[in-house]
Protein backbone atom coordinates (compact mmCIF):
# COMPACT_ATOMS: atom_id res chain seq x y z
CA UNK A 1 0.00 0.00 0.00
CA UNK A 2 1.30 3.25 -0.92
CA UNK A 3 -1.08 6.10 0.25
CA UNK A 4 -0.35 7.75 3.62
CA UNK A 5 0.69 5.94 6.59
CA UNK A 6 -2.45 4.16 8.75
CA UNK A 7 -1.03 6.69 11.81
CA UNK A 8 -1.56 9.84 9.77
CA UNK A 9 -5.45 8.63 8.71
CA UNK A 10 -6.39 7.79 12.32
CA UNK A 11 -4.79 11.10 13.01
CA UNK A 12 -6.89 12.79 10.49
CA UNK A 13 -10.13 10.90 11.25
CA UNK A 14 -10.15 11.93 14.72
CA UNK A 15 -9.75 16.18 13.83
CA UNK A 16 -12.40 15.57 11.23
CA UNK A 17 -15.00 13.99 13.28
CA UNK A 18 -14.19 15.16 17.02
CA UNK A 19 -14.92 11.68 18.63
CA UNK A 20 -15.58 11.26 22.08
CA UNK A 21 -14.18 8.21 23.16
CA UNK A 22 -11.55 6.08 21.09
CA UNK A 23 -11.19 2.08 21.41
CA UNK A 24 -8.00 0.45 20.59
CA UNK A 25 -7.38 -3.21 20.62
CA UNK A 26 -3.36 -3.97 20.88
CA UNK A 27 -2.23 -1.27 21.68
CA UNK A 28 1.50 -2.76 23.00
CA UNK A 29 4.08 0.23 22.92
CA UNK A 30 1.52 2.91 22.50
CA UNK A 31 2.69 4.34 19.46
CA UNK A 32 -1.22 4.96 18.10
CA UNK A 33 -2.11 5.88 21.67
CA UNK A 34 0.02 8.54 21.66
CA UNK A 35 -1.62 10.78 19.09
CA UNK A 36 -5.40 10.81 20.72
CA UNK A 37 -6.72 13.94 22.22
CA UNK A 38 -9.86 12.48 22.99
CA UNK A 39 -9.98 10.05 26.07
CA UNK A 40 -9.46 6.83 25.31
CA UNK A 41 -9.85 2.53 26.16
CA UNK A 42 -6.24 1.22 25.53
CA UNK A 43 -6.22 -2.43 25.59
CA UNK A 44 -3.29 -5.04 25.50
CA UNK A 45 -2.48 -8.44 27.47
CA UNK A 46 1.08 -6.94 28.09
CA UNK A 47 1.80 -3.09 27.63
CA UNK A 48 5.13 -2.38 26.47
CA UNK A 49 4.62 1.36 26.85
CA UNK A 50 7.79 3.39 24.80
CA UNK A 51 5.74 6.30 23.52
CA UNK A 52 4.33 9.68 25.48
CA UNK A 53 1.02 8.60 25.58
CA UNK A 54 -0.32 11.20 28.21
CA UNK A 55 -1.55 14.14 26.34
CA UNK A 56 -4.48 16.21 26.49
CA UNK A 57 -7.15 13.58 26.61
CA UNK A 58 -9.59 14.21 29.92
CA UNK A 59 -9.43 10.23 30.30
CA UNK A 60 -6.93 7.81 30.00
CA UNK A 61 -7.68 4.28 30.65
CA UNK A 62 -5.34 1.49 29.98
CA UNK A 63 -6.78 -2.21 30.53
CA UNK A 64 -4.16 -4.97 30.77
CA UNK A 65 -5.68 -7.80 29.73
CA UNK A 66 -7.04 -9.75 26.69
CA UNK A 67 -9.68 -8.18 24.36
CA UNK A 68 -12.31 -11.18 25.30
CA UNK A 69 -11.87 -10.54 29.07
CA UNK A 70 -12.22 -6.71 28.86
CA UNK A 71 -14.96 -6.92 27.17
CA UNK A 72 -16.84 -9.87 29.67
CA UNK A 73 -16.19 -7.05 32.34
CA UNK A 74 -19.02 -4.77 31.31
CA UNK A 75 -16.54 -1.68 31.29
CA UNK A 76 -18.66 0.61 28.88
CA UNK A 77 -22.25 -0.66 30.01
CA UNK A 78 -20.70 -0.21 33.86
CA UNK A 79 -19.63 3.61 32.75
CA UNK A 80 -22.42 4.37 30.51
CA UNK A 81 -19.92 4.69 27.98
CA UNK A 82 -20.61 4.34 24.38
CA UNK A 83 -17.72 4.75 21.56
CA UNK A 84 -17.20 6.27 18.52
CA UNK A 85 -13.78 5.84 17.33
CA UNK A 86 -12.31 2.17 17.61
CA UNK A 87 -9.10 0.61 16.24
CA UNK A 88 -8.39 -3.29 15.84
CA UNK A 89 -4.61 -3.87 15.52
CA UNK A 90 -4.60 -6.85 18.26
CA UNK A 91 -3.98 -10.85 17.56
CA UNK A 92 -3.40 -10.73 13.51
CA UNK A 93 -5.80 -13.97 13.29
CA UNK A 94 -9.04 -13.36 11.81
CA UNK A 95 -11.22 -15.31 14.29
CA UNK A 96 -9.70 -12.73 17.40
CA UNK A 97 -10.14 -9.65 14.66
CA UNK A 98 -13.37 -10.74 13.60
CA UNK A 99 -14.47 -11.36 17.86
CA UNK A 100 -13.04 -7.95 18.65
CA UNK A 101 -15.04 -6.55 15.93
CA UNK A 102 -18.43 -8.30 17.36
CA UNK A 103 -17.57 -7.07 21.00
CA UNK A 104 -16.92 -3.46 19.77
CA UNK A 105 -20.35 -3.15 17.69
CA UNK A 106 -21.52 -3.79 20.79
CA UNK A 107 -20.66 -0.59 22.75
CA UNK A 108 -20.38 1.61 19.59
CA UNK A 109 -22.43 4.67 18.41
CA UNK A 110 -24.20 3.23 15.24
CA UNK A 111 -22.86 6.45 13.38
CA UNK A 112 -19.44 5.35 14.55
CA UNK A 113 -16.28 3.82 13.06
CA UNK A 114 -13.98 1.09 13.53
CA UNK A 115 -10.48 0.55 11.88
CA UNK A 116 -8.84 -2.86 11.02
CA UNK A 117 -5.33 -2.73 10.31
CA UNK A 118 -3.31 -5.25 8.39
CA UNK A 119 -6.01 -6.10 5.75
CA UNK A 120 -3.80 -5.31 2.71
CA UNK A 121 -0.69 -8.34 2.64
CA UNK A 122 1.57 -7.97 -0.39
CA UNK A 123 3.22 -11.45 0.21
CA UNK A 124 1.63 -14.83 1.06
CA UNK A 125 4.21 -15.71 3.73
CA UNK A 126 3.07 -12.53 5.54
CA UNK A 127 -0.66 -13.29 4.93
CA UNK A 128 -0.36 -17.02 7.19
CA UNK A 129 -1.80 -17.80 10.25
CA UNK A 130 2.08 -17.83 11.99
CA UNK A 131 4.98 -15.42 10.94
CA UNK A 132 7.23 -16.96 9.12
CA UNK A 133 11.20 -16.27 9.06
CA UNK A 134 11.00 -15.25 4.94
CA UNK A 135 8.25 -12.66 5.49
CA UNK A 136 9.46 -9.05 3.56
CA UNK A 137 7.86 -7.36 6.04
CA UNK A 138 5.38 -6.92 8.78
CA UNK A 139 3.27 -10.19 9.54
CA UNK A 140 -0.41 -9.12 8.48
CA UNK A 141 -1.54 -12.65 9.36
CA UNK A 142 -5.24 -13.78 8.21
CA UNK A 143 -7.10 -10.42 9.41
CA UNK A 144 -8.04 -10.12 5.60
CA UNK A 145 -10.75 -12.76 5.93
CA UNK A 146 -12.46 -10.62 8.55
CA UNK A 147 -13.08 -8.27 5.73
CA UNK A 148 -14.16 -10.76 3.40
CA UNK A 149 -16.89 -11.97 6.31
CA UNK A 150 -18.21 -8.57 6.86
CA UNK A 151 -19.11 -8.15 3.56
CA UNK A 152 -20.21 -11.51 2.76
CA UNK A 153 -22.15 -12.01 6.17
CA UNK A 154 -22.99 -8.43 6.83
CA UNK A 155 -24.60 -6.19 3.73
CA UNK A 156 -25.55 -3.62 5.58
CA UNK A 157 -22.29 -2.76 6.86
CA UNK A 158 -20.77 -0.07 5.20
CA UNK A 159 -16.78 -1.54 4.49
CA UNK A 160 -14.30 0.24 2.55
CA UNK A 161 -10.30 -0.92 2.44
CA UNK A 162 -7.96 2.33 2.33
CA UNK A 163 -4.94 1.87 0.18
CA UNK A 164 -2.86 3.34 3.53
CA UNK A 165 0.57 2.04 3.94
CA UNK A 166 2.32 0.34 4.83
CA UNK A 167 -0.50 -3.13 5.31
CA UNK A 168 -3.83 -1.13 4.77
CA UNK A 169 -6.71 -0.01 6.79
CA UNK A 170 -10.34 -0.83 6.71
CA UNK A 171 -13.09 1.19 8.11
CA UNK A 172 -16.78 0.11 8.76
CA UNK A 173 -19.74 2.28 9.25
CA UNK A 174 -23.22 1.81 10.14
CA UNK A 175 -22.67 0.02 12.67
CA UNK A 176 -26.00 -2.14 13.89
CA UNK A 177 -25.28 -2.94 17.99
CA UNK A 178 -28.77 -5.23 17.57
CA UNK A 179 -27.58 -7.35 14.73
CA UNK A 180 -26.37 -10.65 16.12
CA UNK A 181 -25.94 -12.07 12.87
CA UNK A 182 -21.86 -12.51 13.40
CA UNK A 183 -22.50 -13.99 17.37
CA UNK A 184 -25.09 -16.56 15.72
CA UNK A 185 -22.49 -18.22 13.09
CA UNK A 186 -19.64 -17.21 14.63
CA UNK A 187 -18.31 -21.13 15.03
CA UNK A 188 -19.58 -22.01 11.37
CA UNK A 189 -17.85 -19.16 9.87
CA UNK A 190 -14.50 -19.89 11.71
CA UNK A 191 -14.60 -23.58 10.79
CA UNK A 192 -15.09 -22.28 7.39
CA UNK A 193 -12.78 -19.94 6.77
CA UNK A 194 -10.08 -21.69 9.10
CA UNK A 195 -7.93 -22.94 6.58
CA UNK A 196 -8.32 -20.93 3.41
CA UNK A 197 -5.47 -19.48 2.37
CA UNK A 198 -5.14 -16.00 0.29
CA UNK A 199 -3.95 -18.33 -2.28
CA UNK A 200 -6.99 -20.49 -1.96
CA UNK A 201 -9.54 -16.78 -1.98
CA UNK A 202 -7.63 -16.08 -4.89
CA UNK A 203 -5.00 -12.72 -4.47
CA UNK A 204 -7.20 -10.90 -7.81
CA UNK A 205 -10.06 -11.68 -6.41
CA UNK A 206 -9.56 -10.05 -2.75
CA UNK A 207 -8.25 -7.33 -4.39
CA UNK A 208 -11.36 -7.01 -6.41
CA UNK A 209 -13.58 -7.41 -3.63
CA UNK A 210 -11.95 -5.10 -0.94
CA UNK A 211 -10.79 -1.89 -4.34
CA UNK A 212 -8.34 0.02 -1.73
CA UNK A 213 -9.63 3.93 -1.75
CA UNK A 214 -6.97 6.37 -1.62
CA UNK A 215 -7.05 7.78 2.15
CA UNK A 216 -7.74 11.34 1.73
CA UNK A 217 -10.79 10.58 -0.55
CA UNK A 218 -12.04 8.74 2.19
CA UNK A 219 -11.24 11.70 4.92
CA UNK A 220 -12.33 14.46 2.64
CA UNK A 221 -15.94 12.71 3.40
CA UNK A 222 -15.96 12.66 7.06
CA UNK A 223 -17.30 15.70 9.52
CA UNK A 224 -17.68 15.78 12.80
CA UNK A 225 -20.36 13.99 14.48
CA UNK A 226 -23.87 15.54 16.34
CA UNK A 227 -22.94 16.08 19.73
Amino acid sequence: MSGRHYHDVLIEVEKRIAPDWYVEIGSRTGTSIAHRSCSFVAIDPVFQIEADVFNSSHQMHFIQQTSDAFFASGFFEKLGILADFAFIDGMHQFEFALRDFINLEKVMASDGLVFLHDVCPYDHSMAGREPSADMPGAWTGDVWKTIVILTELRPDLRVEVLNAASTGLACVRTLDPQNTTLTDEYDAIVARYRDVSLADYGVEDYYRLVAPRDPDDFLAELSPRPS
